[in-house]
């Protein structure tokens, strides 16, 4: 199997070499302004130092000004990018508790089929003068497991939809602009132009907290002040948002979260001529959320309080006041121009962007039941199937933390860094990203040497003792990581094909069982998780138009 992959790759990247043709790529607005793709993008659908000047002054060329309103347009400008991924995917299972619902109690996976076949269909411009929009239809399919087999549900949605008021100042080039309405943040790096597939996106901006819903890759409802600062050699990129931040769902409390980030980029010139932009950046995001009014979240339902009241005579009370959390970062990018290499018709570019994001999250305990509540399959010492209550108890209790009310908040820090390497101009390019998120904070974890539930352990020692895990629990995965590497060929407008290798460690969650209590050990939004390593391997065929 290994060798017939590696023949497979040989075989495309030799395709590669010898099949060379400029491409011809001029969607959207490339064909609005006559221009080829690659003046804004690396690969689409990541932009290159001209792409972010353009999408910094509202669509427009840099230096210009426009104000034909779109009933004035000669077409609709509208661009689409279209993929179908066919997956060879092995799963190497270390999976030492109760597998997930519908797959069979075994070690290994293998899938191989078309999936995640969709795309987004982009339309965007300028209407009329200082005004422009964008939105964005995204059409996917999504994993997911049932009677022991692997389906692909499709949905289709709104990504989101802004208008932006560009240049207040009039001065052509982005350096302040108002934006509203449905928006990603301006993060250093963006989930919905990376050049790794679905399956490898930017994980550190995709963390949610255990009981929270916010995820800093979501595009968020609100506006804000941005823009682009040329000083020279010089530029400063700055956002300063107010959103609900409730993942474009309307707000659940009556404050406002704010994100601000400010990049600053300098463009060199050598004589070794191999250093050409550097960017250093940092961010910061601060908000409040209320628990019981977020979508998507685990809030105890009527039935569980009526559970609760009927079996144990337990009135659980659920606090509505907001909670606080933080999410703060620095980020770089570095472009380099490796001496290149000119074989026969060929031009190999070398031109190489290393860039890296390291990430801290912070929410504050937002445990939403009293001291009483029970955590079910506990111990039989707690007596009647209870486990221990969210106060410190017992002989071995330090006298001065005797009945303490337990504060859990949720803490988190990671990143990641990659290389983009241009092997041929306009041809070919090679990927590689290191992804790590390290969790703390969990309820797994003692305080002041006690643990809050003795019965949650990691899944491998359920193992060890020849028990599975109970179905109430987590594993209480702490870290994960993700190795992915790949190739972007583009063969011919419209078609891009595309290898890509993913090894990640730790990281295999999926929905809770219909609950019968409310679990407070959720790891990081995802559910319940288990302890897997996996790998894939996979081809996708990508069409830009």
């Amino acid at each position: 199997m290994i060798h017939g992959r590696v023949t497979s790759l040989v075989i495309l990247i030799v395709l590669v070499l010898i099949g060379i043709q400029q491409l011809q790529a001029i969607p959207a607005f490339a064909r609005k302004y006559g221009k080829p793709c690659q003046t804004c993008h690396v690969s689409e659908p990541k932009l290159n130092e001209f792409g972010e000047r353009f999408r910094a002054n509202g669509f427009q060329l840099p230096g210009t000004i426009e104000d034909n309103p779109p009933w004035a347009w000669p077409k609709v400008m509208m661009a689409g990018m279209l993929h179908e991924m066919a997956v060879d995917r092995l799963i190497q299972s270390n999976m030492d508790a109760t597998p997930p619902p519908g797959l069979p109690p075994q070690k290994h996976y293998n899938v191989r089929s078309f999936r995640d076949a969709g795309g987004h269909i982009w339309f965007g411009g300028t209407m009329g003068r200082n005004l422009s929009f964008l939105t964005s239809l995204g059409i996917e399919q999504e994993l997911e497991v049932e009677n022991g087999r692997f389906g692909s549900p499709s949905h289709a949605h709104w990504d989101f939809a802004f208008f932006q008021y560009n240049n207040i100042f009039n001065s052509g080039i982005g350096a302040a602009n108002i934006k509203f309405g449905s928006f990603e943040l301006e993060l250093p790096f963006s989930n919905l132009r990376r050049l790794s597939s679905a399956l490898a996106q930017y994980e550190v901006y995709n963390l949610r907290g255990v009981k929270g819903s916010f995820k800093l890759s979501s595009p968020q409802v609100g506006t804000s002040l941005n823009g682009l600062i040329n000083l020279g050699l010089n530029t400063f990129r700055y956002e300063v948002a107010l959103i609900n931040g409730t993942n474009r769902h309307f707000d659940s409390n009556v404050e406002f979260d704010t994100y601000s980030r400010l990049a600053v980029a300098r463009l060199f010139d050598n004589s070794l001529g191999m250093l050409q932009r550097v960017q250093v950046g940092g961010l910061f995001y601060s908000g409040t959320q209320n628990l019981k009014d977020m979508p998507g979240n685990p809030y105890p339902t009527d039935a569980m309080l009526d559970y609760w009241m009927d079996e144990y005579g337990i009135n659980v009370h659920a606090n509505p006041e907001n909670t606080n959390l933080w999410r703060k970062g620095f980020d770089f990018s570095v472009d380099l121009k490796l001496p290149g290499i000119t074989i026969g018709p060929l031009d190999l570019g070398y031109s190489v962007n290393i860039y890296g994001q390291f990430l801290t999250g912070h929410d504050d305990d937002i445990d939403m039941t009293d001291e009483h509540m029970p955590l079910l399959n506990g111990g039989e010492e707690e007596g009647g199937g209870h486990a221990l209550s969210k106060t410190l108890v017992g002989a071995d209790e330090d006298e001065e933390h005797m009945g303490e009310w337990i504060t859990r908040p949720f803490d988190f820090e990671g990143g990641f860094i990659g290389a983009d390497v241009v092997v041929v101009p306009s041809k070919l390019y090679f990927i590689t990203r290191y992804d790590w998120v390290n969790i703390t904070n969990q309820w797994a974890d003692p305080i002041h040497g006690e643990y809050v539930r003795e019965n949650l352990i990691f899944s491998d020692d359920y193992a060890a003792r020849g028990d599975d895990m109970p179905y109430e629990m987590t594993g209480a995965q702490k870290d994960y990581s993700r190795y992915t590497f790949g190739f972007r060929w583009h063969l011919l407008q419209p078609v891009t094909i595309i290898y890509e290798y993913g090894y990640q460690n730790n990281l295999f969650g999926y929905p809770e069982p219909p609950p019968i209590m409310y679990n407070p050990d959720w790891v990081a939004g995802m559910g319940r998780v288990v302890n897997v390593d996996s790998d894939w391997h996979m081809f996708m065929v990508m069409f830009a138009f």
